[in-house]
């Protein structure tokens, strides 16, 4: 009798759910830790590497490595760099700390104003950033685009603010002129005012705190953008305005360009965070309206968030502010017989940009009398 025939092994076809779950998880386990990112503290973001170092055993996320997704870069995709450091990753990715930096800013300025120690500037987050509004009068001389002395004193203390909490994030400067007509060799029309005002106070930024010029954008609007209607002089004065746009994380890619210094190795990052940190704390030491800004308390936020709350007035037996030569305005230090090391870096600077404007004033007229 012929032995019956095995009956055949069922074929299992459901093997690629295994593989599809697998990719699932690990999918899903990225943009946890994407997220996570995104929402942590500074002091527990340390934490978060040694914790996911140890779990997986393998290279920290900062140190790049292999992609799970093509095998090329950092998870994170910081190209050529072989690391980050935590507070220039922490800018980057971290919404939590953008959102709590412009608060604390805005906050800042807010304050100096109460204080009577700022004039002519406004700042307020907006849906596309941290948008701080300078008025021209408080930083021009008339028809030109030179910076006067009080504009530098405002521009530091403005810088120092920026400067403290934002290295990589981009940066418009955008200018806006009234609507009166300007025909000058060097200015024909308000375009060309408006372009060279921003561009102006983007260079003065650069060369003051060692920003990296290429997270900055330089527009000029002329008069085609107005807050106000023309009719009138006090009109006319709120149109003509610089202001600074920081940028939020999520609207970078509109610039079209490469932060370069998370192209850089760590020890090049960390000597560039070093000489930042140095440069704004010599400034913020010689400007006593910034040290007279206060660590402040949430009920100190409800109350300049609230327009007609005002500070409490000044105390008749409160000392006066100290008025040594550290804490003297930049400008009165320049005329200071004695004079720190820091303080000399300052005063030279100061009276490099000093004589510049001079020399510009005198190559204004010129063109002028050559343009009548």
């Amino acid at each position: 009798m012929a032995k019956k025939k095995p009956p055949e092994e069922h074929e299992n076809l459901e093997r690629w759910l295994v593989s599809y779950g697998d990719f699932i998880t690990l999918l899903f386990a990225t943009f946890v830790v994407l997220y996570a990112l995104s929402q942590i503290d500074l002091s527990d973001f340390g934490k978060l590497e040694d914790g996911m170092r140890k779990a997986f055993n393998a290279p920290s996320l900062l140190e790049g490595g292999m992609s799970v997704f093509d095998g090329k870069e950092s998870l994170l995709d910081f190209d050529a760099a072989d690391s980050v450091i935590a507070p220039l990753m922490l800018e980057y990715v971290s919404q939590k700390y953008e959102e709590k930096s412009f608060n604390e800013i805005k906050n800042s300025v807010d304050q100096m104003k109460e204080n009577g120690d700022l004039e002519g500037v406004d700042a307020k987050i907006t849906d596309a950033g941290l948008l701080i509004s300078f008025k021209n009068d408080f930083l021009f001389y008339s028809a030109s685009a030179t910076l006067t002395d009080k504009a530098m004193k405002t521009l530091d203390n403005i810088g120092v603010l920026i400067g403290e909490k934002f290295a990589l994030h981009y940066i418009r400067v955008e200018g806006h002129t009234d609507n009166l007509p300007i025909n000058s060799f060097m200015y024909p029309s308000n375009w060309e005012l408006s372009s060279a005002r921003s561009s102006s106070v983007i260079r003065y930024l650069i060369q003051r705190f060692n920003f990296m010029p290429n997270i900055f954008t330089a527009i000029g609007y002329g008069d085609t953008r107005p807050i106000a209607d023309n009719n009138t002089e006090v009109n006319r004065a709120k149109n003509r305005r610089v202001e600074i746009l920081i940028l939020k994380n999520k609207f970078k890619g509109l610039e079209h360009a490469t932060t370069s210094i998370l192209t850089q190795s760590k020890k090049a990052q960390e000597e560039f965070q070093k000489q930042r940190t140095e440069t704004i704390q010599r400034i913020k030491n010689a400007s006593p309206e910034l040290k007279r800004i206060k660590k402040m308390s949430e009920e100190d936020i409800k109350k300049l968030e609230n327009k007609d709350a005002k500070i409490a007035p000044k105390a008749e037996n409160e000392p006066e502010p100290n008025l040594s030569v550290r804490n003297k305005t930049l400008y009165e230090q320049a005329n200071d017989s004695e004079k720190s090391e820091n303080q000399n870096l300052d005063d030279n600077w100061l009276g490099t940009s000093k004589n510049n404007k001079i020399l510009q004033k005198d190559i204004n007229k010129q063109f002028d009398m050559i343009g009548q």
